[in-house]
């Protein structure tokens, strides 16, 4: 499948590597952005803030849904976000450069980061029904395996690659915003030299398929129809915002949780949690590119309840055994877990949902996935800054094993999803 994928389709390498130089950079920038808050007063809730605030284009994933599938000219639609992004990153070194370090530059930086977080997430959905035309349907949860791969290894080499160069650089975030930059340009240009091919298909595509209606509250409709007629996509829709409200929540205290604590520390405060996430990295991109095994064969309700009962191990540990190598290791069997989940969850909504829906579809099951990510920062995040972060991670553990009882009622449900 590899073969099929990289070295004979060409178009398709090129999607994945500059999506993969995309990934890179923007863990690189937040793992220094989240340095640059510790070192603030009031780091606690600074910290806090940017978790919550970069949650909230999740929220939109529907309308972002929408807006792509109105997007004609794919490639060209990405080639030129891809430029607005480098111009953001300039920005953002000007910021650093003509202002002392505080809360007004963390707040002028915000919305940037933001801004790129939305881009990024309609450049998904844009080049989504392209990859499906590209690659054959036995081959789509292989794509989407690799692409995740590809994306979380750079993503977790980025963030232990970050941390170095920003000491490197001695903390100047100038320098630093300016070589995230680069990694843009670098996604930038990769497409750029492929982008013949992809234009002729990306027409022929279009010559293809056309949107059932082109007015935005038309394409809504549209998919909320699609969604409602099929029992799995209400299943997966329901788990899928949950368990993402549950995880996004527990990362978010983690952040905390390494801060307060520096026996965790291994190096720094970044680096700290640059290697954690690289082990829940080293997971996903193990579990995502290893198509054998046991949790290869079981059913996708199944792999819900092991990702969940792992998030639950994994908030245990901080309470009772707050250890780096511990944490290390948890971390990886939840990410190798994930990475089995999340390609057969991808596989099978592209498989089932008709094309000319299909980034409509996507951005309504994004905006139900992510609606409560940032309803569970602010509650547990909230929770940890008025009263304790112990408080907070007993609040995870509590609802992981509400979640992992209403799993296994909705599996008997559900009992043909695979």
């Amino acid at each position: 499948m590899f073969q099929a994928l990289f070295l004979k389709n060409q178009q398709f390498r090129t999607i994945a590597v500059s999506r993969a130089f995309q990934a890179f950079g923007a863990t690189l920038f937040t793992y220094a952005f989240l340095v640059y808050a510790a070192e603030l007063p009031h780091a606690k809730l600074a910290v806090s803030v940017i978790s919550v605030v970069l949650a909230l284009p999740s929220m939109l994933q529907f309308f972002f849904g929408a807006i792509a599938g109105r997007v004609t000219q794919r490639i060209q639609w990405i080639l030129t976000t891809r430029l607005i992004e480098i111009a953001g990153y300039v920005v953002i070194a000007v910021v650093f450069a003509t202002t002392t370090p505080g809360w007004l530059p963390l707040l002028i930086i915000l919305p940037f980061l933001v801004l790129s977080d939305v881009i990024s997430n309609v450049a998904g959905l844009v080049l989504q029904p392209l990859i499906k035309h590209l690659v054959v349907d036995e081959h789509l949860e292989a794509a989407n395996g690799y692409m995740m791969a590809i994306n979380n290894i750079l993503a977790m080499v980025g963030g232990v690659i970050g941390v170095s160069l920003l000491a490197l650089v001695h903390h100047n975030f100038t320098i630093f915003a300016l070589l995230n930059g680069g990694f843009f340009l670098l996604s930038w240009v990769n497409l750029f030299i492929g982008r013949r091919q992809l234009l002729v298909t990306d027409r022929q595509f279009s010559d293809l398929v056309k949107p059932a209606d082109t007015h935005l509250r038309a394409m809504m409709v549209a998919g909320f129809a699609v969604v409602k007629q099929d029992a799995m996509m209400v299943y997966i829709i329901s788990m899928a915002g949950l368990v993402n409200l549950l995880g996004n929540a527990a990362q978010g205290l983690l952040q905390l949780s390494v801060l307060a604590n520096k026996q965790m520390w291994h190096g720094g405060y970044g680096t700290t949690l640059a290697l954690i996430d690289a082990g829940i990295g080293v997971g996903i991109v193990a579990g995502s590119s290893l198509f054998n095994g046991y949790l290869h064969k079981i059913k996708l309700p199944s792999l819900v309840n092991v990702v969940l009962m792992m998030m639950v191990i994994n908030a245990l540990a901080v309470l009772f055994l707050p250890r780096f190598g511990l944490l290390i290791v948890i971390n990886f069997l939840l990410g190798f877990a994930m990475g089995k989940l999340n390609p057969k969850y991808g596989a099978l909504v592209t498989r089932i949902v008709p094309e000319e829906h299909l980034t409509t579809v996507s951005g309504l099951l994004g905006t139900f996935e992510m609606i409560g990510v940032p309803l569970g920062q602010v509650v547990f995040l909230g929770i940890a800054n008025i009263f304790s972060t112990t408080i907070a991670w007993y609040g995870i553990v509590g609802l992981g094993v509400i979640l992992i009882g209403y799993s296994v009622k909705m599996m008997r449900r559900t009992a043909t999803i695979n």
